[in-house]
């Protein structure tokens, strides 16, 4: 069983840098065709940051192990806000740009609702089973296509929804493609080792694969906006810290569960009401907190609370699990 955990950690390890050399690489050719630093932040590198849950979630939704592909989404969106904005914030005091909480925020709680009517044919329909059928994961898409429309408009304008990078630098043009080249070749390898692991894991255990997927594989895929975030905070730039936070919800909702949908049909299986609930929950947390006690800034204290939120939800999961 150990040897399973190993092979987490090595493709936690896969996934991160692949998504970081396939930024890098992918950036550095963008910049050869004269993209500006704007646009390559809005796209290239959200792109890169939410693409080992886009491997893991695609790589689960064509395995057969749907729970796993869903877990990752949900959970992943649930310790961005919880685990990642909170331990940043605990950490460097975050300040809040207008458009993140009037527009960014409000449209990655209407991607988590509009997920919630999808999955909800139990709950709503009072049917057999519940399925993210491939119509609806093309309906994602679309929304998907607005919330780009929308941050390319941004750009086109000069300002930011806190998805930026810093100055992107030229490379030798084999440098960066082999950058990209060894950046995707490491998030297919690293996300088939998670989902490999994570079913066997959760096969040795007798627990389910979609409790698997809102823990290990979710916090897994989520390493690269950990990192993203608390050196973005560091440096000065918590409008990019928590942007970056955001727009990897949005990212997850509306790209990569319509992505995995349309893959494959995803049963809901083991994923639970209460597992939505959390997720809306701490998204209204983050919309929150953007205007009480200390309005436009996450400081320490909010920090605390969603970190807190997060550590009830996993004993809330580990008793379900026992």
């Amino acid at each position: 069983m150990l040897i399973h955990f190993f092979f987490i950690v090595l493709g936690v390890a896969l996934v991160t840098y692949g998504a970081k050399f396939l930024v890098e690489g992918a950036s550095s050719l963008a910049k050869r065709f004269d993209v500006s630093d704007m646009v390559i932040g809005l796209t290239v590198v959200s792109f890169g940051t939410s693409a080992p849950e886009m491997i893991v979630s695609v790589l689960a939704a064509a395995n057969g192990t749907p729970e796993v592909a869903i877990g990752n989404v949900i959970g992943s969106n649930t310790a961005n806000i919880c685990l990642i904005l909170g331990l940043t914030a605990i950490l460097q005091p975050l300040r809040i740009r207008y458009n993140t909480i009037w527009k960014d925020i409000p449209f990655s709680f209407v991607g988590i609702i509009v997920a919630l009517f999808m999955a909800g044919d139990l709950w709503l329909d009072q049917s057999s089973i519940a399925v993210i059928t491939r119509s609806e994961g093309l309906v994602l898409l679309c929304f998907f296509a607005i919330y780009m429309y929308y941050v390319i408009n941004l750009a086109r304008k000069g300002t930011g929804a806190g998805i930026v990078t810093e100055e992107v630098k030229h490379k030798p043009l084999w440098l960066a493609i082999g950058m990209v080249v060894a950046g995707l070749a490491g998030l297919v390898y690293g996300g088939k080792f998670m989902v490999d692991a994570a079913i066997a894991i959760a096969r040795g255990f007798g627990i389910s694969e979609a409790i698997i997927g809102l823990t290990l594989v979710a916090v897994g895929t989520s390493v690269p906006e950990l990192a993203t975030s608390i050196v973005a905070a560091l440096k000065g730039r918590g409008d990019m810290a928590i942007g970056n936070v955001v727009g990897s919800n949005i990212f997850n909702i509306f790209f990569i569960l319509g992505t995995s949908a349309t893959v494959a049909p995803l049963p809901i299986g083991n994923i639970t009401l209460v597992d939505f609930g959390v997720c809306i929950a701490a998204t209204l947390l983050m919309f929150i907190a953007g205007f009480v006690m200390k309005p436009n800034i996450m400081y320490r204290p909010k920090g605390w609370v969603l970190l807190g939120f997060y550590v009830v939800y996993l004993g809330w999961l580990v008793s379900q699990a026992a």
